[in-house]
């Protein structure tokens, strides 16, 4: 067995709301530098860059294990991510996703007449390849709610073999109790995300009755960010299906929070 750290929470340029450093080759260094064994792409509503952080990672001598997730915003604006075995699986649910998105509308930049140059910067949703060269731009509003309930987001994630993690449980905005008062019983998610803020403040304890495996991550939207926050996997080696054992608690497979 081995202990791997690992975040499982990285959001890309292709997230509205993300750095325009976070480029595949950026994140895995830093990743790298941080000792992490294992991270997860998890941009807004998409996984259209998961596969060009994958090539970067392999293009290292010894990168971090990356597996494919998306951050599916729910029709009740809940954040629920999903990790799954491969690009193609992260891609299918992520189409299903877009599907009911709307169109991104571009919006001209605020100016004033001190300085006619300046304005606001439009998110621009890059999708990018391995060295981070724009590629295309997403033409679905990802900050935007999907037209899937929190159930049916659980359940699409569940279909395309992935893991269903509760994120940011502790945030009083976009978890599930900060939007819904509760946790539904009926929704089987796999586990529960405890914030980086969270967990450096002892947050975590309150949310073990649930009876979930708790997890933590940095939900980084910059580099410095990247490993604010991880779980520590004891796993026989890195890769999708040892996760999912030390997140359920299988074979003497575990997870802990760091």
């Amino acid at each position: 067995m081995m202990r791997l750290a690992a975040d499982l929470h990285i959001h890309t340029v292709l997230s509205p709301c993300a750095s325009r450093d976070m480029r595949p080759r950026a994140i895995v260094e830093e990743a790298a530098r941080r000792g992490l064994g294992v991270i997860a792409v998890c941009d807004h509503n998409s996984a259209g860059n998961v596969e060009a952080v994958i090539a970067a990672a392999a293009a290292r001598e010894q990168g971090p294990l990356v597996l494919p997730g998306i951050e599916i915003t729910t029709a009740e604006e809940v954040h629920v991510l999903g990790l799954f075995p491969t690009s193609t699986e992260a891609r299918a649910a992520g189409n299903e996703v877009s599907a009911g998105l709307p169109a991104w509308q571009p919006f001209a930049p605020r100016t004033t007449a001190a300085s006619p140059g300046s304005g606001v910067r439009q998110p621009e949703q890059e999708l990018v390849d391995a060295e981070g060269v724009v590629i295309g731009i997403e033409p679905k509003m990802l900050a935007a709610a999907s037209r899937f309930a929190l159930s049916e987001a659980v359940d699409l994630i569940h279909r395309h073999g992935g893991l269903a993690v509760a994120a940011h449980m502790d945030r009083r905005s976009f978890s599930v109790p900060g939007q819904l008062g509760f946790l539904p019983p009926d929704v089987a998610f796999d586990g529960l995300e405890i914030s980086a803020a969270g967990a450096a403040r002892g947050r975590a304890a309150a949310f073990a009755a649930h009876g979930l495996p708790l997890l933590t991550s940095s939900d980084a939207h910059f580099l410095e960010d990247i490993g604010s926050s991880c779980t520590v996997l004891e796993v026989d080696r890195p890769c999708f299906e040892e996760l999912a054992m030390a997140v359920r608690g299988r074979a003497g497979r575990g997870c802990t929070i760091a």
